[in-house]
């Protein structure tokens, strides 16, 4: 079975590699539509869904793996910030409280689609402005949902669900969704 992953994302292909799958990277370069007249977690499945379809469409007898994570606190959804101004804001947002992350996953494979959205609490330490400041100066925070990655950040207390969809892809849901298709042994 061919089986692709529709992302760019360097953390995604890792976790993915360490289920042991081979698979192919093909960046999906889909305009993403998030519903807001839809549930959070069908408008993210719906994401996940545009993601893997765009691959697909290309590749239909491939097994295509499409995902999308946010930030949700608050009542507002947190995606990747469009600079480092928002960045801050949202990192002095999240200072001391508990935030969702959230990723959306969606498997398409012959005439079945697999779809699944992990939540997971991450809760922060309070920040002073020197450590955000400090923060992102020193890493990549454009590329993550809510401007952090938790791979690289000593600010979160507790992590209640799967630290791997605070990275960008359930480990757990992964492996169980790809052993429903016989993707996995």
């Amino acid at each position: 079975m061919k089986i692709i992953l529709a992302s760019q994302s360097p953390r995604r292909k890792d976790i993915l590699e360490s289920l042991g799958v081979s698979f192919e990277v093909e960046a999906s370069c889909t305009d993403e539509y998030f519903d807001p007249t839809l549930p959070l977690d069908k408008a993210l499945k719906n994401v996940a869904y545009q993601k893997a379809k765009a691959i697909f469409d290309q590749h239909p007898d491939a097994c295509v793996i499409g995902a999308d994570t946010i930030v949700a606190f608050e009542g507002k959804l947190y995606g990747k910030p469009k600079d480092l101004e928002e960045a801050r804001m949202f990192l002095e947002s999240f200072s001391g409280k508990i935030q969702q992350v959230m990723t959306g996953i969606c498997i398409l494979y012959k005439d079945k689609k697999y779809c699944h959205v992990d939540v997971t609490d991450v809760v922060f330490r309070p920040l002073s402005d020197q450590e955000i400041s400090d923060y992102l100066q020193h890493f990549n925070v454009l590329d993550k949902a809510g401007a952090y990655g938790i791979q690289d950040s000593d600010f979160v207390t507790e992590i209640r669900g799967s630290y791997t969809n605070v990275v960008g892809l359930g480990k757990e849901s992964m492996e169980k969704m790809l052993k429903e298709i016989g993707g996995l042994e």
